[in-house]
């Protein structure tokens, strides 16, 4: 073999050695490629989770019910009628709070609670509350308006 021989053979061998590590350097960015994509998917992530929950419980069809009765099934229908028109109606403002005549003096139309005792939140000091329980008054309209209370504060 002669010099120049060689030299082709050596340089078709280091070609062919190149070629396939550029091949193999090819296809393992592409996996890379591909694996970074998978990954920013998650879609092994999900594949992982769903194998570990339980499969979902097929839904039963409901049985069907023989009519009964002699007409048959049909849609409703109805015909709107809006209520009936009323004169006025409701609270007319302002409101004035009623009084009466008590032991000689006026004071509020109202009615309490009994008296409860209610301690401070350190509870050092009691007093004594009584909450409103009826509140009477008079609107625009000359018609009386009663304001009932709950009372939340009974032992």
């Amino acid at each position: 073999m002669t010099n120049e021989e060689r030299r082709r053979a050596s340089g078709a061998a280091m070609e062919a050695s190149r070629r396939a590590a550029g091949n193999a350097m090819e296809a393992s960015r592409r996996a890379g490629g591909a694996a970074m994509e998978a990954s920013r998917r998650g879609q092994q992530v999900v594949e992982d989770i769903n194998s570990l929950a339980p499969p979902p419980a097929r839904r039963k069809t409901l049985p069907t019910v023989d009519p009964v009765g002699a007409l048959p099934a049909r849609r409703g229908r109805g015909v709107y009628q809006a209520p009936a028109q009323t004169a006025g109606g409701g609270i007319a403002s302002p409101l004035i709070e009623k009084t009466r005549t008590e032991g000689g003096k006026q004071v509020p139309d109202r009615d309490y609670y009994n008296e409860v005792l209610l301690p401070t939140t350190d509870g050092l000091v009691w007093a004594r509350w009584r909450s409103v329980k009826t509140v009477r008054m008079t609107d625009a309209n000359g018609a009386e308006v009663v304001m009932e209370y709950g009372n939340d504060l009974s032992q």
